[in-house]
């Protein structure tokens, strides 16, 4: 009889040590070669899968893939999940030839397929879908408010002591560090910066009147620029602290005076701007055109004849890589426009055609492209997936998403038309006080400035 244990025992230590694992939610598990079962790969077989469970669950949900061939050397396997958009890696735990264990990436809310790979194998799919359940919420970052009659104040320290007034644009660098860009009034014309794991915002940069910043691929460089002619572009390294440093002038010799001429600054991914030398921008006076940020030229592409709205104040603008184009929100026509090249660089020319929305329609109405309405869209930033994001922002206070699939415009947070109290938590359920501007970090966390509030707020999808 003991025998008999002890064989139970030594047969079912893969197990054991499977269960210990995953009841230890919050440590990370180092994987031991002495561990692994099973047969080796095989490279004359077929990779087989046969089923996985559970069928359905969330970030870091514990997933079991049974098959054949999968071979006893964890760092062979490569198990992805297909959401529509792209391959989400998983995290792989062990393998005992039958059996592969992992974890669930992050991916987009919806059905995944599972695909599986072993060292130079072909890639197998799972014959069902996997449905991922993302958890989104809102929550507070930074910023005391103004509900409570505190009204136009600023002042650095603590994430709970600080006050903003009145930031209009938001960039997020990654860390759980962010940055500001404030308004022309004496109290709002700092640029902060927020670091969520120090506790503290402090300034940057004062008396600027800044729109919304452009930000490099690695996140280690940030551009802005004056609203208001003589357009001062401000460089901020991230090795020097985020220091401003002057690196040249946006010059449209057309329109040398006041006021709310350029908004925001574009930077492309490293894909279509190889060097990362060129800030785009959209002149509310139907210009549209580039700054090199090493030899300070600046090129206008579009002189006066972009098709859209002469705008009162500058629109919001954001590069959209897996389209490459750009969008452009026009809060008072009420729409979105596209911007595209018409050869094959952009310095061959461009054309602008409406996207979402209308610019004699106002209201916060969800659906296809052609359908949807937006009340005052402002701030936007794009997913690592292709879907946009935007502010709606006066009388509407809600964030709305365009899918990167499909074009359909749905509502994910926020209540409309209701600007008190501050609510955080289920994002159905958020109140927002004139989201202004929106950024994304890269890791399911979007960074929102409120106008009117002057809090930072965070969108967070898991």
């Amino acid at each position: 009889m003991k025998n008999k244990k002890v064989l139970f025992l030594t047969g079912t230590l893969f197990w054991g040590i499977f269960v210990l694992v995953f009841s230890c939610k919050d440590e990370t598990y180092v994987y031991q070669q002495n561990q692994s079962k099973g047969t080796p790969y095989n490279p004359d077989l077929p990779v087989e899968i046969t089923d996985f469970i559970p069928k359905e669950g969330k970030i870091r949900e514990k997933v079991v893939i049974s098959g054949q061939n999968f071979g006893n050397d964890p760092s062979k396997i490569k198990v992805l999940f297909d959401d529509g958009y792209s391959d989400k890696e998983a995290q792989v735990i062990n393998v005992d030839g039958t059996s592969i264990y992992c974890l669930a990436p992050r991916q987009s809310d919806g059905r995944s397929r599972i695909k599986v790979s072993v060292g130079e194998s072909q890639t197998v799919t799972a014959s069902q879908n996997f449905h991922y359940i993302a958890a989104a919420s809102v929550s507070w970052v930074a910023g005391v408010g103004t509900r409570d009659g505190v009204g136009a104040k600023y002042a650095d320290g603590t994430l709970s002591e600080a006050h903003f007034w009145k930031p209009q644009g938001i960039v997020a660098l990654g860390n759980n560090q962010i940055m500001t860009f404030g308004f022309h009034e004496a109290k709002a014309n700092y640029v902060r910066l927020i670091s969520v794991n120090d506790d503290k915002v402090i300034t940057v940069q004062s008396g600027v009147y800044l729109g919304k910043p452009a930000i490099n691929e690695t996140k280690t460089k940030v551009y802005a620029t004056t609203l208001n002619p003589p357009h001062t572009v401000y460089e901020y390294k991230k090795e020097t602290g985020w220091t401003p440093y002057t690196i040249g002038e946006i010059v449209v010799p057309k329109f040398t005076t006041c006021c709310d001429r350029i908004r925001t600054l574009v930077m492309m991914d490293e894909t279509h701007d190889p060097n990362q030398e060129w800030l785009y921008f959209c002149h509310k006076d139907q210009t549209f055109g580039r700054f090199n940020v090493n030899t300070e030229e600046t090129q206008i592409l579009a002189d006066e004849t972009l098709d859209i709205p002469t705008n009162t104040f500058a629109g919001y603008m954001v590069y959209d890589k897996f389209k490459d184009c750009f969008y452009v929100s026009l809060y008072n026509f009420y729409s979105i426009y596209k911007i595209t090249k018409t050869g094959a660089d952009w310095g061959d020319g461009v054309q602008a055609e409406l996207y979402a929305g209308s610019p004699s329609a106002s209201s916060v109405t969800d659906g296809e492209l052609k359908d949807a309405r937006f009340k005052q869209p402002m701030g936007m930033c794009m997913d690592d997936e292709g879907s946009l994001y935007i502010c709606d922002c006066d009388h509407a206070d809600v964030i709305r998403k365009i899918s990167g699939i499909d074009g359909y415009v749905s509502t994910i947070a926020g209540t409309v038309d209701k600007e008190s109290p501050q609510v955080n938590g289920d994002p159905a359920e958020a109140v927002f006080l004139d989201p202004q501007d929106i950024s994304y970090d890269g890791e399911g966390n979007f960074f929102i400035a409120e106008w009117w509030e002057s809090t930072i707020r965070k969108y967070s999808i898991e």
